[in-house]
């Protein structure tokens, strides 16, 4: 990981967890601002529900991202060591909107609205979290002669060294932000129906993931040239238009 400034041991401030920090904060602002915000009366809830989305995040990354690189995992404790690095966006998305619901229910914060409003914003987390793994060198690319190849050349990153790559973490920073674009300024007005906006936000973000994963380069493959992301992937598309059509048609 690339380190911005060390203060003592394994503690750190690292770029990929500066660029997670402020792309979280900017998300906070920007929820809170939504009238769907003071619509649903979270302030009194919106502190804990962020905790328990993190936390499940944190743990849902790790075990995609172990999953799909079982190499570099050598102990229970690794797992735990987050500071070194290592996670999966689908994973954070799968386990948030699969533990999530649970806590809501427990509070009685109704589920599919308070969905709708994080898959407005959480592109955006999203699309500056790319930005850290493109300072960190995770996530790199396949080895590219176009002009716009990137070069690593620090040793702490994570990718390989003097080699020209594609900036697959640009290429998800860039989608990224034409998918919170598409929610907030046409998904949250366009889509009538209760739950639309996160099957929109599951489906394009998976979409945009199984695409970029082409010119992934730490991704590894299996008969069909595909990696574990991308079946991931595929089985959140297909559940977000199920789930699109169903909202639709439980209301005509």
């Amino acid at each position: 990981m690339h380190t911005l400034l060390h203060i003592y041991g394994p503690f750190a401030i690292h770029s990929y967890g500066l660029m997670i920090a402020l792309g979280l904060l900017l998300f906070m602002f920007l929820t809170r601002r939504d009238p769907r915000y003071s619509a649903l009366n979270l302030d009194a809830h919106f502190s804990m529900i962020l905790s328990v989305g993190i936390i499940a995040a944190i743990l849902g990354g790790r075990l995609l991202f172990y999953a799909s690189y079982p190499d570099q995992i050598q102990s229970v404790m690794q797992f735990f060591a987050f500071y070194e690095g290592g996670f999966s966006i689908l994973g954070a998305i799968s386990a948030v909107v699969l533990t999530l619901p649970f806590y809501l229910k427990v509070i009685g914060i109704p589920i599919v609205p308070l969905l709708d409003l994080f898959a407005i914003y959480a592109p955006l987390l999203q699309s500056i979290s790319r930005i850290g793994c493109f300072l960190a060198g995770c996530c790199y690319g396949l080895p590219t002669t176009q002009p716009w190849g990137i070069i690593y050349t620090d040793a702490t990153t994570v990718a390989p060294l003097n080699v020209c790559m594609h900036p697959t973490q640009l290429y998800s920073a860039a989608l990224l932000l034409l998918i919170f674009a598409f929610q907030y300024f046409i998904g949250r007005n366009w889509f009538k129906y209760s739950g639309q906006l996160t099957c929109s936000y599951l489906f394009l973000v998976a979409a945009e993931r199984f695409t970029v994963d082409f010119w992934r380069g730490d991704r590894i493959l299996d008969g069909l040239h595909l990696s574990i992301n991308q079946y991931v992937a595929l089985a959140l598309m297909a559940a977000a238009s199920i789930g699109f059509i169903a909202s639709r048609m439980a209301r005509k």
